[in-house]
């Protein structure tokens, strides 16, 4: 399935985009209903409107960053000791490093004020940095001083790309998944969240849910779980599981209402280099 490309203005002038607070941002309106605190009144307000259409969104996006801080305790229990995280949004006290210590981390986001706060935060930090990186130019990231001086090649690297499979076309993740896989060492993992639609008929809160985000400056693309995977390739998917399951909740957590007539889906995913 071919994505429809994201727009023009999100690709070049990231900067003005987010700084506006005029406009709602969707890494605005997501961090509102995580409960954090880097947004304004505008975001407020788009976030009420995504939820009249969508209710269990707050839900969904909760749910996305309690996985985050599961796979890090799995991963840094299996041996991780260095990650690279793509598209991190605004950097807390309760993200990676909390949850494997000792670890070398990158964290990195298109997003100049993530960036910005981010660089502050760590600055006492020697192991942990967070660097302006786009997911459509891996090739810059990936050699980016900060990630050449704490990230080693002779040893496998966690690369968590959270929530950027939605805000990139078809070729773009694609490439993004070429490239660290031809860059990764054998053992380095992909870790993230599939957020999934069923295979049927979209009702028409789907498309007015689309139309919201595009407002928000962040077009996105749901695909079937079968094409996010395929779109990962060459990674081997190794686990794949709903994400109520991974996390330990109860059947029923999420309920069908709660799909919102798209088999609206998320599932942790964990894709190894072998």
């Amino acid at each position: 399935m071919t994505n429809t490309p994201v727009t023009q203005q999100a690709s070049k002038s990231n900067s003005a985009i987010f700084l506006d607070t005029s406009l709602p941002n969707l890494a605005r309106i997501f961090d509102y209903m995580v409960g954090g605190t880097s947004h304004f009144e505008v975001d407020r307000q788009a976030a009420t409107e995504m939820l009249k259409i969508l209710p269990s969104l707050r839900k969904w996006v909760r749910l996305r960053r309690a996985f985050i801080q599961e796979a890090a305790q799995i991963l840094h229990k299996e041996g991780f000791t260095q990650f690279l995280d793509l598209a991190s949004g605004m950097p807390s006290d309760d993200h990676l490093h909390a949850f494997a210590p000792g670890s070398r981390i990158v964290y990195s986001d298109i997003n100049p004020v993530a960036v910005s706060y981010g660089r502050s935060l760590f600055a006492e930090r020697d192991a942990l940095a967070y660097i302006r990186g786009n997911g459509r130019e891996p090739e810059n990231l990936i050699r980016d001083p900060e990630v050449l001086k704490l990230i080693r090649l002779d040893e496998p690297i966690a690369i968590g790309l959270n929530s950027l499979q939605l805000f990139l076309a078809e070729p773009e993740v694609r490439h993004l998944a070429q490239t660290l896989f031809d860059w990764a060492p054998k053992g380095s993992k992909l870790f993230l969240v599939f957020q999934t639609h069923g295979d049927l008929t979209m009702p028409e809160g789907y498309y007015q849910f689309l139309d919201l985000c595009k407002q928000a400056q962040l077009p996105i693309q749901l695909n079937t779980l079968e094409e996010s995977v395929e779109m990962l390739s060459p990674w081997h998917p190794s686990l794949v599981e709903p994400i109520t399951q991974f996390l330990g909740l109860p059947d029923g957590f999420i309920t069908k209402e709660e799909q919102e007539g798209i088999g609206m889906a998320f599932y942790a995913a964990f894709l190894l280099k072998q």
